[in-house]
C-alpha cells in the first residue's frame, strides 16, 4: 500500500533464476496480465486506493484501467474508468474484463506495432 503507479509491476519468472525479472510498470494496483495475439501483453489494473481503507479494500470506483504493456517498459492505456476489475481474459482481438459488480465488458483491441 498506498497502490501507486509505480509499485503496480509486471514481473516474469523462470525455472533458470529465483527472483522475479520486472518487465514492465506503471499502473496502481494490477490485478491481471494476459498475452494477446502477437504476443502483445496487457495489464488489468483495479485502479487508485484510497489511503486510510482497510488493508485488501477494492480500488475507488471508477478508476480502473486496461493497459498495454510497451516494448519499453511502460503501460499505455487502452481504456480508463473502468469501475473495479478483477479479471481479464483476451480472446482473439477482445478483451474481455470482469468487474468486482460482475459487469463484464467486451472490449476490441486495436494493435499498433510499438
Amino acid at each position: 500500500m498506498p497502490h501507486l503507479p509505480e509499485n503496480g509491476r509486471v514481473v516474469r519468472f523462470s525455472t533458470h533464476s529465483a527472483t522475479a525479472k520486472e518487465v514492465a510498470s506503471g499502473a496502481p494496483l494490477l490485478v491481471d496480465v494476459e498475452f494477446a495475439r502477437g504476443h502483445r501483453l496487457y495489464a488489468l489494473s483495479q485502479g487508485t486506493f484510497t489511503p486510510g481503507n482497510p488493508e485488501g479494500s477494492p480500488a475507488n470506483p471508477g478508476t480502473g484501467s486496461l493497459v498495454r504493456v510497451r516494448h519499453d517498459g511502460t503501460m499505455t492505456p487502452v481504456l480508463k474508468g473502468l469501475d473495479r476489475p478483477t479479471s481479464l481474459e483476451i480472446i482473439g482481438h477482445t478483451a474481455y474484463i470482469v468487474t468486482l459488480t460482475g459487469e463484464i465488458w467486451k472490449v476490441g483491441l486495436r494493435h499498433s506495432r510499438h
